[in-house]
């Protein structure tokens, strides 16, 4: 492992050193006693970074120098909490143990490889190295203004909690340590990405989730050897069990709430420096069905709403495809009088039905792509009025009929109904060729389609959990939480899905009796 030869520039100064590899080269790694040494080392390394300020002070009768990310630092927070406690410290010869002591109202480490003091730089911390010391201390001194904690937005809740998870790890973390107290809450950290070193959490209950889903988990993200994590999509691709399936097996969520509700379930939860979305794993069809509003609402309605929900959700998959097949290859399953009724619509028609429902589709894909991608305001404003517009003029021009608008739009509707927009993607995606192949074969294809599609989601996995239980294998305890809502004093046990540690969620509580009057005997 060799380092390469620092290169100068026209103007004569060291260009930034490149490694060969992500770490430092043994030897160079190790941090001098001699201040000079050392300043020649990180000025070469930080070369070209016009952002990053070194300062020499004087420290109990030594040389010494800070360097920091300026940008990154707080002015004000440096220089009380930093410059001032060091201009007290004019006591010569003091020793390491001098300095922690003179600098305890700030964030300290002690970091002792060029390799720590170059990411405690990138992270935003200020590095003091002094002469005579082969240590330095590392301070956090991280001023950076984010965004500040909002409502979410792509699950949003009439009832229940509105915060929503931001760019920040420390402040996400917070929100789910505001909800989750107990010493049993463990969070693990690591750094991945070889240039962006993005720090990465694993959130976890000690006692419930199941070991080898965390061991699991730590092997997938310590083998994942990229340069940059980004966001958490990243990390999703790299750890997805089948990255070329249109079904996601990993969730992810914005709701702080609702990564410690899964939590409690046994889950594992990864937050991933800037970026608003942490990750669940693992993830079963199920969960992507389920609303965190599900829990918040009376049992009685939410059971209600999570029925048609998965009623939707083959609405939104089969119905276009169902009408092109019924219209088409069985027209004896309609009933005469509304069979003429779209005969006689669509006899000025020029395009069979399986081609007029894939222009109509195509269209509404059109349409909903442009509302997301404009400002919010004129979005919305484009999504009704385009479809009201174009649907009635291509009825009025003969290119569809009024049925089939009704169908894609009775579609569209049943697709928002899905809490979870990564099964809403793959619902957009799997509707065409299905719609073609009812198009082709007439019901015998959408059977086809189903059983194809029915085949790969009992072949996938989540992080070794059958992504269709507790459906297939059939879990008995667990189905009353799927296709509805149980109240909580039916709800005891954890799902066995998850394989919990601890399976009792809650005492034995009896279900809830009327209130007695004054009247009432004792």
């Amino acid at each position: 492992m060799r380092r390469k030869r620092a290169r100068r520039d026209k103007k004569g100064r060291k260009e930034p050193i490149e490694w060969s590899s992500p770490e430092v080269p043994q030897g160079y790694n190790e941090l001098s006693k001699s201040i000079d040494e050392m300043y020649g080392r990180l000025a070469e390394v930080w070369g070209h970074c016009d952002d990053v300020r070194f300062r020499w002070v004087q420290v109990a009768g030594r040389r010494a120098f800070i360097v920091w990310i300026y940008t990154l630092i707080g002015k004000e927070l440096a220089q009380e909490g930093l410059l001032e406690p060091l201009t007290t410290l004019d006591r010569p010869g003091a020793s390491f143990d001098d300095l922690e002591r003179a600098l305890r109202t700030v964030s300290l480490k002690t970091v002792t490889t060029l390799e720590e003091i170059n990411a405690a730089v990138g992270n935003g911390q200020a590095v003091l190295c002094v002469d005579g010391f082969d240590r330095a201390l590392a301070m956090d001194l991280t001023d950076f203004q984010g965004r500040a904690v909002e409502k979410a937005t792509l699950e949003a809740v009439v009832r229940g909690p509105q915060e929503a998870f931001t760019e920040n790890l420390e402040k996400n973390l917070g929100l789910v340590r505001r909800r989750l107290k107990s010493p049993r809450v463990k969070v693990e950290y690591m750094t991945l990405g070889r240039v962006s070193q993005t720090t990465v959490a694993l959130v976890y209950i000690q006692g419930i989730v199941k070991p080898g889903f965390v061991e699991e988990c730590r092997e997938r993200l310590q083998r994942i050897d990229v340069d940059s994590i980004l966001d958490s999509e990243y990390i999703e691709e790299l750890i997805d069990d089948a990255p070329l399936s249109p079904f996601p097996t990993i969730e992810y969520t914005e709701r702080p709430d609702r990564l410690a509700a899964e939590a409690l379930q046994g889950r594992v939860g990864i937050i991933v420096d800037g970026s608003p979305n942490a990750l669940l794993v693992p993830a079963i069809f199920v969960n992507f069905l389920q609303s965190p509003e599900d829990y918040f609402e009376r049992y009685t309605m939410a059971a209600a709403v999570r029925l048609l929900r998965h009623l939707f959700f083959w609405m939104a998959l089969l119905l276009p495809a169902t009408y092109v097949a019924l219209l088409s290859y069985h027209q004896e399953m309609i009933p005469t009088t509304l069979l003429m009724t779209l005969m006689s619509t669509h006899e000025q028609i020029p395009f069979p039905s399986v081609v007029e429902a894939l222009i109509m589709e195509i269209t509404f894909e059109a349409l909903r792509e442009a509302g997301l991608r404009l400002p919010k305001a004129v979005g919305q404003s484009v999504s009704i009025v385009g479809a009201l517009v174009i649907g009635e003029a291509t009825v009025n021009a003969g290119i569809v009929t009024p049925a089939m608008v009704i169908i894609v739009a009775l579609t569209g509707i049943a697709s928002f109904t899905i809490p979870s927009y990564n099964i809403a993607i793959t619902l957009r995606i799997l509707r065409f060729p299905v719609l073609i192949l009812a198009g082709v074969l007439g019901l015998y294809g959408i059977i086809i389609a189903v059983l194809i599609l029915w085949t790969h989601l009992v072949s996938l996995r989540s992080f070794g959990v059958p992504y269709l239980s507790p459906i297939a294998p059939f879990m008995w305890p667990d189905i009353k939480d799927v296709f509805t809502r149980p109240p909580w004093w039916q709800m005891r046990q954890r799902p066995k899905t998850m394989e919990p540690v601890d399976s009792t969620r809650s005492a034995d509580i009896p279900k809830p009796l009327p209130g007695r009057t004054e009247r009432d005997p004792l």
